[in-house]
């Protein structure tokens, strides 16, 4: 993120729901993204609304991969890091296989409980990297 006063790396620049390292009166002027080699965004929609109930995206560098959550945790987006080391030394969705996500502190409502959503992140990361 590069604001009128700084530039911020995105690992830096968000720090939970709703918060991020922006000081007071401070402005995001551009966004710069690196282009990664392969990418896909996965997302299991809720099917009132369409939101994601969970969406993985999954991108793929010279230097390593990043899988990105959203829908899922209390805590809002994260990256699944076990999933990036695996798939990083093996860009397969095979990878993952004897990998899991904790169903702690994920989100359990009318639509899904914790373990689901935990549950449909593993599904959706293989279906993000296949179709890499």
């Amino acid at each position: 993120m590069v604001t009128n006063a700084r530039e911020i790396a995105a690992d830096d620049y968000f720090q939970g729901m709703f918060t991020t390292a922006l000081d007071e009166g401070e402005i995001i002027t551009s966004v710069r993204f690196p282009v990664p080699q392969a990418a896909n965004y996965q997302k299991f929609e809720q099917p009132a609304s369409r939101f994601a109930m969970v969406g993985v995206f999954v991108a793929k560098y010279a230097d390593g991969v990043r899988v990105a959550v959203t829908g899922a945790s209390e805590e809002g987006v994260f990256r699944w890091s076990e999933a990036e080391a695996a798939l990083s030394a093996n860009f397969s969705a095979d990878a993952i296989e004897g990998l899991s996500v904790s169903a702690d502190g994920m989100i359990s409502d009318l639509h899904g409980s914790g373990a689901y959503r935990a549950h449909l992140v593993k599904v959706l990361t293989k279906r993000a990297v296949a179709a890499c």
